[in-house]
């Protein structure tokens, strides 16, 4: 019986590589290179993107289906001989559309390939998840849903994910854009807007904007009667803020302090808390970690932004025989056989935060005069969890005089980059925190606490042979890939039993060729001992199904 990936990815890790030392020829290929360990369990139906040649050609991508991810692909007959394929995490529904010959049009999931009709100039390189069984493609949208339809919101549409959440579709050319339920995948209607969203709702009904004036104001479009309005004035290069349930909270000056606001649809904006010091907002939409002035002294504390109830965040000691700090998250305070909580200390300093869901990661940074003075001063770290309003230490830190916020690499990660070090730090959804080297780039957190980073040399190039794995105890795996000149890591997986990774390899020629000898899929044992198994090549895993074996 057939289960959700989503369910189980917490356990395994799956990577896809290029092997680029496996001998062969290319008309080998594609192959299947190493038999799959017994003791991997729980990877099912598998799609796989070929090469496939016929009389005229041999430049042709196809795709083959086995039932079992593992069995042999030499010789199986493909199931599509040339289609265009949207190409992304296998763990997502993508599709395929048949060129030439073969029209025939399909949606891959859970490692099946399902016939389906599509619409006419549709245009497939990539598939992107954005929610649980549900994808995006470009260049050209379409909307691949939980049920395995498919929409196309207009003929020459393009969706994004959002600066600061939500899926946004635009009608091009023009300045048309509606939003993407990131639960259902309806497409709501466009609108006409002055500037290009930064952010949609969950449900796709609301989009926000800036007028085009100077200075800027917040837009809260409503899609479905294309109303909009100007509101407060927020800074044109940066705006901080998210979609809450009953409007967008968003961070402005109010009699010229600095405020945190909901702004209704109908343009009514309600205040929550003023003067406020910094703000970072969860990116459920549900809370925001402030640093509160009101008392006189800035502390740090948790504002709720549907209630507008503003709680100081609390430290509760860690039990007797608890896991060093960082490692995971404390049982609330109150707990048998628990301290009660303590209050935070004020903050002394600047704050630089990360938040990933609702886990905040907060490095105190001393300010210029203490850092001349001291430059091995030590910085207060704490994960904080937003819910409870509660705070653990986080590792040992010191010397830090500057905190950089990464790059989002997903919903389940958020990472500062320390400086003068150029260490990183990341924090998952759980409140793990992970420390890192500065040539470590984190790349994506698995459900278990640990963190996998890519990996550059000491001239800022990026490593093909090896990953890092980081956990919460500090300890930090290099991990072989098995990859060369001419290729690039892709995807990286989980497997179900815990113990190895799934690496793709692909060629780092880019373009849209067929797969080749440099496309490969590898196993890895995840404590990093033994070696690169290679298990396919000339092959690229698109779907993947798991089974409860």
């Amino acid at each position: 019986m057939a289960r959700r990936w989503w369910a189980v990815v917490a356990t395994t890790v799956l990577v896809v590589t290029t092997a680029g030392c496996v001998d062969g020829g290319a008309s080998q290929l594609p192959a299947r290179v190493g038999q799959l360990p017994e003791q991997v369990r729980g990877l099912g139906p598998a799609v796989f993107a070929v090469a496939v040649a016929d009389e005229r050609r041999t430049d042709l991508t196809g795709l083959v289906a086995v039932e079992r991810f593992g069995d042999e692909i030499a010789g199986v007959a493909p199931d599509r001989r040339h289609a265009e394929i949207a190409l992304g995490d296998p763990r997502f529904p993508t599709v395929a559309d048949g060129l030439a010959e073969d029209r025939r049009a399909a949606v891959l999931t859970d490692g099946r390939i399902v016939d389906v009709a599509l619409p006419d100039h549709v245009y497939l390189r990539t598939a992107t998840g954005v929610g649980p069984q549900l994808s995006i493609t470009g260049p050209r949208c379409l909307i691949v849903r939980p049920d395995g339809t498919v929409e196309q919101p207009a003929v020459e549409a393009a969706c994004v994910v959002a600066d600061h959440g939500g899926v946004i579709w635009q009608e091009r050319p023009g300045d048309r854009f509606g939003g993407v339920d990131l639960t259902t995948g309806a497409v709501s209607p466009a609108i006409s807007l002055p500037t290009y969203p930064f952010a949609a709702a969950p449900d796709g009904r609301l989009l926000a904007a800036l007028t085009d004036e100077r200075p800027a104001r917040l837009i809260i479009a409503d899609t479905a009667d294309g109303s909009w309005r100007p509101t407060v004035e927020v800074a044109r290069t940066f705006v901080s803020g998210v979609f809450t349930d009953a409007g967008f909270a968003v961070t402005h000056l109010r009699d010229g302090l600095r405020a945190v606001s909901v702004v209704q649809p109908d343009g009514v904006v309600r205040t929550l808390l003023s003067p406020v010091g910094d703000v970072t907002f969860a990116p459920a939409g549900r809370y925001a970690l402030v640093e509160e002035t009101g008392s006189g002294a800035r502390r740090l504390a948790v504002l709720d932004l549907t209630s507008g109830s503003v709680v100081p965040v609390t430290e509760a000691p860690e039990p007797a025989g608890a896991s060093p700090a960082g490692t995971s998250p404390t049982a609330p305070a109150g707990d048998a056989g628990r301290p009660g909580p303590t209050d935070l200390p004020p903050v002394a300093g600047s704050l630089a935060v990360a938040v990933a869901g609702e886990a905040a990661l907060v490095v105190e940074l001393p300010y210029d005069a203490d850092v001349r003075r001291d430059a091995d001063l030590p910085n207060r770290v704490w994960s904080v969890d937003l819910a409870s309003a509660t705070a653990r230490p986080g590792p040992d830190l010191r010397g830090v005089s500057s905190a950089t916020v990464l790059p989002s690499t997903g919903a389940s990660l958020a990472a500062l980059r320390l400086g003068p070090s150029g260490d990183a730090m990341t924090i998952d959804t759980a409140g793990t925190v992970t420390t890192a080297g500065s040539l470590a780039t984190p790349r994506t957190a698995f459900p278990d606490g640990t963190v996998l980073h890519d990996l550059h040399d000491e001239d800022g190039e990026l490593r093909v042979d090896r990953v890092l794995l980081t956990d919460g105890a500090g300890h930090r795996t290099e991990i072989a890939t098995g990859g060369g000149s001419g290729q690039r890591v892709g995807g990286v997986l989980a497997t179900p039993d815990g113990a190895y990774l799934l690496v793709s390899l692909r060629s780092d020629r880019g373009g849209s060729r067929p797969p080749g000898p440099e496309d490969a899929l590898v196993l890895v044992r995840r404590d990093g001992t033994g070696e690169p198994l290679v298990l396919y090549q000339g092959a690229v895993l698109v779907s993947l199904g798991l089974t409860t074996e």
